[in-house]
């Protein structure tokens, strides 16, 4: 049975929590919520809707689109607003859209905790200080970041052993998540020269797992005997090369699903030309079938 993940929207704008806090909101009819601020950062997961955004010091009106993250530090002002739709070119009969987002509000004491662990967590605050607020990240990367932070929801609503650390971990994990999509994604990011064969080998499948993959493609790109690929991956991570780009594909088709794309359309997008091998891979991997594990952890809309 999929779990309720979904918050009731409410314009309540101070914390609870002295960490942080996450909702999911799926709303069709919108409530006003006037120009505000806070004492604590919002990270704004912008997923669907006809919704601009204003923000005090920024002079036009911010048209959002699917993948958008705006970042909000304590004191700034802004708000979400309804788009305003040319009717001449409406569609009558045509249901509005869903106005669907993640908001995820850490409060300052936490960032500071985070940030004097590793410099890593503070990127996307340090651009909003420049007055970047706004950043974009492509569809299959903004679904990784989703998948964070429906386990993040999963984990509010459980009462199990270890409850309180995995709440820490799990938040941690997504706004490092988030930060390392978005620094990679505006900072092109190549591998050293030193980097062992290993850690190119890697890096280059994973920068292409929708593209062919095979044991004479790796072996011309990265100038390496194919035997060396096979000893490496056996030794190093006691798995098959083969073993590897699945577990990698999988996991690529898991986040396009859970983001909303057509398991048909995803399964092909990794290179799983035959559907029942991809149905009988994830089954083995995940315990359910695409379908079941679809409707098991599926955003609610």
């Amino acid at each position: 049975m999929r779990r309720e993940l979904r918050s009731d929207f409410t314009t309540r704008q101070t914390m609870l929590s002295d960490l942080f806090e996450l909702y999911y909101y799926s709303d069709t009819v919108i409530k006003p919520v006037e120009m505000h601020s806070h004492d604590y950062y919002e990270f704004y997961l912008f997923l669907e809707g006809d919704i601009d955004m204003q923000i005090e010091n920024v002079a036009d009106t911010i048209k959002l689109t699917p993948g958008d993250i705006v970042v909000f530090p304590p004191g700034l002002f802004h708000h979400a607003i309804k788009r305003v739709i040319d009717k001449n070119h409406a569609v009558d009969d045509q249901a509005p859209k869903p106005y669907r987002r993640f908001v995820f509000w850490i409060s300052d004491m936490y960032l500071k905790e985070l940030s004097s662990i590793s410099s890593d967590y503070s990127y996307l605050i340090d651009e909003a200080d420049k007055g970047r607020y706004v950043h974009h990240l492509e569809t299959a990367l903004f679904y990784q970041v989703q998948s964070r932070a429906i386990t993040v929801l999963e984990e509010i609503s459980t009462v199990h052993y270890g409850h309180d650390a995995f709440l820490r971990i799990y938040s941690s994990e997504l706004l490092l998540t988030l930060t390392r999509y978005v620094y990679e994604s505006e900072n092109k990011i190549s591998v050293p020269e030193n980097t062992d064969m290993m850690g190119r080998l890697i890096s280059y499948i994973d920068e292409h797992l929708t593209d062919n993959l095979s044991l004479d493609v790796l072996a011309e790109k990265l100038y390496v005997s194919k035997s060396y690929i096979v000893h490496e991956f056996k030794n190093r991570l006691g798995l098959s090369v083969h073993q590897y780009i699945v577990k990698k594909r999988l996991a690529g088709c898991r986040d396009l699903m859970l983001g909303g794309t057509p398991i048909s359309e995803a399964y092909i997008t990794y290179g799983f030309n035959d559907y029942s091998n991809f149905y009988k891979a994830f089954r083995k991997e995940y315990s359910y079938s695409p379908r079941e594990y679809v409707d098991i952890h599926t955003m609610p809309e």
